[in-house]
């Protein structure tokens, strides 16, 4: 029993990364794994494969991974469990928001539905505090009108929606800039680093940590 339960630990965060790092920059690679959850390669192969059996990875092409729709679908009903852990950590007993998302996964595998249903009618909010939906219990989520920050051109005002991709130092970076979720900012130039102006200040971006960012473009 004990070993069931291991096993179906590892498939939840597997399925978590990959979705993020497709979101981040179009598929997941085992080095990508491997780096984000700490594993060693051999172990990333041998669970991708596992995952490639039940129909919820598939390869795209030589060393780069995806998930199948029914791969996303467990992976958003994951999903909705760490990113409820979220909203009760930061709401609850003030886990700072860079921290939040490293802390949430602690306690997000023992997320119970009742947990998770009575902290969202308790905050009334249907997104984690980085921005990104909670899924059903299905499994399903609302799609999100937004668009990579990378994608604008300059002199473009946006406000930003939410962070796909969340690294210790994404987050980190964010935080100590005031670039999170609901911040309004203009493009000043998008070169080999996007630079933005934001509350007054000028803050050149990394283009690793810019293709975490997506936003909400201003049509004003």
């Amino acid at each position: 029993m004990n070993e069931n339960r291991i096993r179906s630990v590892t498939e939840e965060d597997y399925l978590k990364i990959i979705q993020e790092l497709v979101l981040y920059k179009g598929y997941a690679t085992l080095a990508d794994i491997s780096r984000s959850l700490n594993v060693k390669r051999q172990s990333v192969r041998d669970e991708i494969n596992h995952l490639i059996s039940l129909s919820m990875a598939e390869k795209i092409e030589r060393g780069k991974y995806r998930l199948t729709p029914s791969g996303d679908r467990e992976a958003n009903r994951f999903l909705r469990k760490h990113r409820t852990a979220e909203i009760l950590l930061s709401r609850c007993i003030g886990i700072p928001w860079e921290r939040v998302d490293e802390e949430a996964m602690g306690i997000e595998h023992g997320m119970t539905e009742e947990i998770i249903q009575r902290t969202i009618e308790r905050f009334g909010v249907d997104r984690c505090p980085h921005g990104n939906p909670i899924p059903d219990p299905e499994g399903n989520v609302e799609p999100v009108a937004d668009v990579r920050i990378t994608s604008l051109l300059p002199d473009s005002t946006a406000r930003i929606s939410r962070i796909v991709y969340e690294t210790d130092d994404i987050l980190h970076f964010l935080a100590l800039n005031g670039l999170i979720p609901g911040k309004d900012i203009k493009i000043e130039s998008v070169k080999d680093t996007v630079r933005v102006l934001v509350d007054g200040r000028s803050i050149e971006i990394p283009t690793d940590i810019a293709m975490a960012i997506m936003v909400t473009v201003d049509d004003r």
